[in-house]
């Protein structure tokens, strides 16, 4: 929460100098609902805080044409597994979350990039203050 709150007060000067800007923080769904199989609550905790950051600057910043939003995911494949799983381990434990997405699949890195992608652009420029993402079938 630190990093996105010293890097938003790194970027807001020269976007305010430049007229116009747009911060697309990251975030997870963990922030709206607690998860069972794991301890969580900092986690959880920590994007709560990144959320709320995140609507308190797209107001404070709103007359200064600054855009701020997030991008909110659940379970996105990434290389990071191959970190703590084997790597015949890896496809088991990530198909093993694909009920808990409505669309019966974990998100990937590209999905995560073209939202980011959206909210940095023109087309988006009347949307601030929002948490685009993923919305889990544990939470319907």
């Amino acid at each position: 929460m630190q990093g996105t709150f010293f890097a938003s007060q790194a970027a807001i000067p020269v976007m305010k100098k430049r007229g116009k800007g747009a911060i697309i923080n990251t975030e997870s769904i963990w922030a709206l609902t607690p998860v069972e199989a794991t301890s969580s609550a900092v986690y959880s905790v920590a994007m709560a805080g990144r959320h709320t950051l995140t609507k308190n600057l797209a107001v404070e910043f709103a007359a200064d044409h600054i855009r701020v939003n997030a991008v909110a995911s659940a379970v996105v494949g990434a290389p990071i597994y191959n970190n703590f799983l084997a790597d015949d381990e890896v496809p088991k434990v990530s198909a093993s979350f694909h009920d808990f997405h409505p669309l019966n699949r974990n998100g990937q890195l590209a999905d995560i990039a073209q939202a980011i992608l959206f909210l940095a652009s023109e087309r988006a420029s009347w949307i601030t203050g929002q948490r685009w993402g993923h919305i889990s079938s544990a939470l319907t």
